[in-house]
């Protein structure tokens, strides 16, 4: 179980990392063009939420429950203990409190600053917590 877990969560970060991307290109396209802020302006977000969400709860059935060297049985390292889980979980917290500011605004270029603002500081966060292979604590790219 573990082992297709971990799979699963190497393969969805590269989900989160692209929607992540596109959000932030919808964003900034929608800010410099002045269009009207539409139900379909929200998709990338709400894909985006989808997608981080699915990381999360991965992640978080790793650290908690799954990993051989979980919470509960010992610290690995700083890294894996602390700053990646809770860098995803800022993830997380950036793109839902985005989603929701954007959603309750009125005006349609704050709209789309507020949606590029919060979508690209998920965006450096979620790369900052990926644990690149050549910062010496990362994975392959690709797990397979």
């Amino acid at each position: 179980m573990y082992l297709v877990v971990l799979f699963a969560h190497s393969i969805v970060r590269w989900v989160v990392l692209g929607c992540a991307a596109w959000a932030v290109l919808s964003a900034r396209s929608g800010m410099r063009s002045g269009r009207a802020w539409t139900r379909r302006a929200r998709v990338p977000g709400i894909v985006l939420a989808a997608a981080a969400d699915v990381q999360l709860l991965l992640g978080l059935s790793l650290w908690l429950f799954l990993s051989p060297h979980a919470i509960t049985q010992g610290v690995r390292s700083h890294y894996w203990t602390y700053a990646h889980p809770l860098l995803g979980i800022a993830v997380v917290i950036l793109v839902h409190v985005g989603s929701v500011r954007v959603r309750r605004m009125l005006d349609d270029g704050a709209r789309w600053r507020t949606a590029a603002r919060f979508y690209l500081a998920a965006l450096v966060l979620a790369v900052v917590a990926v644990p690149w292979p050549l910062a010496g604590m990362g994975r392959r790219l690709l797990p397979f």
